[in-house]
């Protein structure tokens, strides 16, 4: 692979799941904002949306909203349920910031997507760590979860795609091992 700037970010970036508490400043994190909203997007509709939540109490009814929806249905992997038994887990990972990505339902998730992976190739690249959630898009289910999307000022018409969490990284792990699920013809 050539070694770059930019090559050198995307490999370093790991999914963080602790984080030290240092709040992420408001440059930092418009800084990763506008470079979420510089990604592609099919005829430049930019059907996506994004909520920086950092109101503690938010993170924290988010958490316990995630947790009772997990624990809702008994047929989800393991480790999910044995993490929302736990009454010390936290979905945000104790991170002080989580980035709620949602779509405009009649577009699809794909522009969205986009648009998230620039956001955490910004964070990395100013020394932040990011982890990627679709489980903490089930916080947004039934009546509790439709009433905090509105707190969080999500447009009428969105759903949830899935959630960054970010701040400064408490741990630094190692590279899982990837595959080449590739083919140049």
């Amino acid at each position: 692979m050539i070694r770059n700037e930019v090559t050198d970010v995307i490999a370093s970036r790991r999914s963080i799941r602790k984080y030290t508490g240092r709040k992420v400043t408001d440059e930092e994190l418009e800084t990763i904002l506008e470079c979420g909203t510089l990604a592609p997007s099919g005829m430049n509709t930019q059907g996506w949306f994004v909520s920086a939540v950092r109101d503690p109490a938010l993170l924290k009814e988010m958490s316990a909203l995630q947790k009772e929806a997990v624990l809702a249905m008994p047929d989800l992997p393991p480790v999910m349920l044995e993490r929302a038994k736990d009454p010390a887990f936290d979905a945000t990972f104790g991170a002080p910031v989580v980035l709620i990505v949602t779509a405009d339902a009649s577009r699809g998730s794909g522009d969205a997507c986009l648009l998230g992976e620039n956001m955490v190739l910004a964070a990395q690249s100013l020394g932040l760590g990011t982890c990627i959630s679709g489980s903490i898009t089930m916080a947004f289910q039934g009546e509790k979860g439709r009433s905090l999307l509105k707190k969080l000022g999500v447009p009428e018409g969105n759903v949830p795609v899935f959630g960054i969490t970010l701040g400064e990284a408490a741990e630094a792990p190692e590279a899982k091992p990837r595959e080449k699920k590739y083919t140049i013809v």
